[in-house]
């Protein structure tokens, strides 16, 4: 893999001053919308990269002496690229801002009153403290939309203790059911917690903004906890210790529900994962494999046989030594002509040479302008089509940008404040 590099670099004001033009946002569904990133790390700015991902102008504010956390995760010796705000702070004008000063008080008063949406992620107390509580803003502007991020939400015994993607996956219940019996909780190896609370945001706000008028009338505050939406996902699982008081256990790569569902190795070493419940595939499965005699055994018969403790080891070790008689391209040839659900577990190097990704367009180009480096990363994962057009518009702008790299842009164009008044807020 090698990164490719234009021969220049784009003026970062030029480019910035571009991309607040109207064009830039035309036809997607929040144009003309603007939102205040009061927040840091990941979840409450994942929704605001959402709302940019959707056509809203996003102004992400920072202290100019404590950047974004997430600037520091990882960065690339080479380049100086921070990939994961390269992904999170996508589609942002980044401005710093000091709120304990009078100038910038002011300042982001006057940005709230331009704005149709505030994300903000500060721990309970710390937004009255600087004198700019939510009654406050809502005052200032009827209209807006405040989305509140906090770990265990606004209300409650725990409100303000301080909160983290990971506290969360292991309060929602999540960690608990991860991974094996024998391994104990496993927490995964990506901010669930935080993704997840921020595609909920995002909805939440989207639904809030059809009620909504910029300083005239409908603002609110959405609360949202990091432990809430991903302890929905686990409603099943919750649903079904109510009805037989069971607590269930970690199960691995298996689904409780369904059987067989499982990742299973091929003669070189490689892996698929399969899920067969549907019964029409499992009874395909099983022919496939040549053993059509199971369709018919009592430990299999249906999923819900197939579920059984004993029922699901027997039948996982049936899969799992039939699978290692097959190389990968043998097994996967076999499920795709036979129309069994299964397929290939990728690495990201795979993901990054796979044709049907580039076909999609599931992975964008996106030059970096403040190195000119090309990034390739994840688009936009949706299409919005209609009878205009058949293919979508790439939402996906810019990667993120350096820290204050929009302050002359953002005070001087949409604030006009003279170079004097900008070099007050450093």
């Amino acid at each position: 893999m090698s990164l490719k590099k234009p021969q220049e670099t784009p003026n970062l004001n030029d480019f910035i001053a571009q991309q607040r033009e109207k064009s830039c946002f035309a036809g997607l569904p929040l144009e003309g919308k603007r939102v205040i990133d009061l927040s840091s790390v990941i979840a409450a700015p994942y929704c605001a990269a959402l709302l940019g991902d959707a056509g809203a102008e996003i102004i992400k504010v920072e202290n100019p002496m404590a950047p974004d956390a997430l600037r520091g995760w990882g960065t690339h010796a080479a380049t100086g690229i921070e990939p994961y705000h390269a992904y999170i702070g996508r589609n942002k004008l980044p401005i710093t801002l000091n709120l304990k000063s009078e100038a910038g008080k002011q300042a982001f008063l006057e940005l709230i009153q331009s704005a149709d949406v505030l994300i903000e992620n500060m721990r309970l107390g710390v937004m009255d403290r600087l004198g700019l509580s939510h009654e406050i803003l809502l005052e200032l502007n009827p209209g807006l939309v405040i989305g509140k991020v906090s770990g265990y939400g606004m209300t409650g015994p725990h409100a303000h203790q301080p909160g983290f993607g990971t506290l969360a996956e292991a309060f929602s219940g999540f960690s608990f059911l991860n991974g094996y019996e024998d391994t104990g909780p496993t927490s995964p190896p990506i901010a669930l917690a935080d993704l997840t609370t921020g595609i909920h945001l995002a909805y939440a706000v989207s639904l809030a903004l059809h009620q909504s008028k910029r300083l005239e009338s409908g603002g609110q505050v959405v609360d949202i906890s990091l432990y809430e939406p991903l302890f929905g996902y686990l409603g099943g699982e919750f649903i079904g210790y109510q009805l037989t008081g069971e607590i269930p256990k970690p199960i691995g790569n298996e689904l409780r529900a369904a059987a067989p569902r499982n990742n299973y190795q091929t003669s070189d070493g490689l892996w698929v994962a399969m899920s067969c419940s549907n019964q029409k595939t499992w009874e395909r499965l099983a022919e496939v494999m040549g053993q059509p005699q199971l369709i018919r055994d009592p430990r299999f018969k249906t999923n819900n046989d197939r579920i059984q403790p004993d029922s699901r080891i027997t039948l996982n070790q049936i899969i799992k030594a039939w699978v290692l008689t097959k190389t990968n391209a043998e097994a996967l040839e076999l499920f795709r002509r036979e129309g069994i659900t299964a397929g290939p577990i990728l690495s990201m190097k795979e993901i990054d040479e796979d044709p049907h990704f580039e076909a999609r367009g599931s992975i964008i180009r996106v030059t970096d302008p403040s190195s000119g480096i090309e990034l390739k990363m994840p688009d936009v994962p949706f299409r919005m089509k209609d009878n205009s057009a058949t293919n979508k518009k790439s939402k996906l702008r810019f990667p993120g940008l350096p820290m204050g790299s929009a302050n002359q842009v953002v005070y001087r164009d949409l604030l006009g404040y003279s170079q004097a008044k900008i070099d007050q807020l450093g």
